[in-house]
């Protein structure tokens, strides 16, 4: 009897907790499952401080469909806010029409096999846009990696690069819709790891069309590097925040991008873009109403 008093009123002061809790104020509403009050003296006074982080800290949350109404707030001066988590994406609170940076869009290439499929679809996809998978063009045969998305015979030589590689379709795409009511601006391709053989496609560029048809550079030639083990070549951040077509971008435009490799020796020289820690290969753009 003795055990068994001491025991009821802890699982009734439980309950009681479980129900209502107050900080601050010891009438919690009857209706809530806590209540803060700003003041227990009714002189001092304070505000309720969510968890802050930034972007990039924002994105390593490990959130589910089941996290439906985790709230954060995102410190990223001159656009921070505070955010809600939908389910499947982050969703502004306030301000209302605040840009935000996010991933757009991210491809994990981890536990692929013989090169990845011709279309590849995106592991990441924010809920304001549309993506078109990675795809390789009619040409690149499948390679025999793992853990990478590519393949071999790719474009060799020519007087006129990349226009003879761009001729030879020795490229990769993939595409970026907005949804309707979104307005999209691409900033950034995160830092991503090119793997290629001894014999596989030495240089490439990106570019991007508007249009699906005419495209325009966005930087100049890349060196794929000279690294030709699994280890992959770490290639650097490529800013699209200075490209006025890739800003404000709104549902009647769909972006292609287009990777074009050429610089092969050999109709098996192969070119992947390579596992890493975590998202291979990431778009970041900023979103608003």
């Amino acid at each position: 009897m003795r055990k068994f008093i001491p025991g009821l009123l802890i699982f009734l002061q439980f309950g009681t907790i479980q129900s209502q809790v107050g900080i601050n104020t010891t009438t919690p509403s009857t209706a809530s499952v806590l209540e803060v009050s700003s003041s227990s003296d009714g002189v001092n006074f304070g505000g309720f401080m969510p968890p802050r982080v930034t972007p990039t800290e924002r994105d390593l949350i490990p959130v589910t469909t089941s996290d439906e109404g985790l709230m954060v707030y995102v410190v990223n001066p001159p656009n921070s806010q505070m955010q809600i988590w939908d389910g499947s994406a982050w969703q502004t609170l306030f301000p209302q029409n605040m840009e935000f940076s996010a991933i757009i869009t991210a491809w994990e290439v981890e536990g692929l096999s013989g090169s990845g499929p011709t279309v590849f679809d995106a592991s990441t996809v924010n809920n304001s846009v549309i993506v078109g998978g990675l795809t390789k063009s009619p040409i690149i045969n499948p390679g025999t990696a793992n853990n990478a998305w590519g393949g071999v015979n790719w474009h060799f030589s020519g007087p006129n690069l990349p226009q003879d590689a761009i001729d030879a379709e020795s490229y990769v795409t993939f595409t970026i819709t907005p949804r309707f009511g979104v307005k999209v601006s691409l900033t950034e391709i995160e830092t991503y790891n090119i793997r290629r053989s001894g014999t596989g496609p030495t240089t490439g560029i990106w570019q991007y069309s508007i249009d699906g048809t005419n495209f325009m550079n966005i930087n100049s030639t890349l060196s794929w590097g000279t690294i030709t083990d699994g280890t992959g070549n770490p290639q650097p951040a490529i800013d699209l925040s200075g490209i006025s077509d890739l800003q404000n971008l709104t549902s009647t435009t769909t972006v292609t991008f287009r990777i074009v490799n050429w610089g092969a020796t050999a109709a098996g020289g192969s070119w992947y873009i390579n596992n890493v820690n975590g998202n291979d290969l990431i778009i970041r753009g900023n979103l608003s109403q």
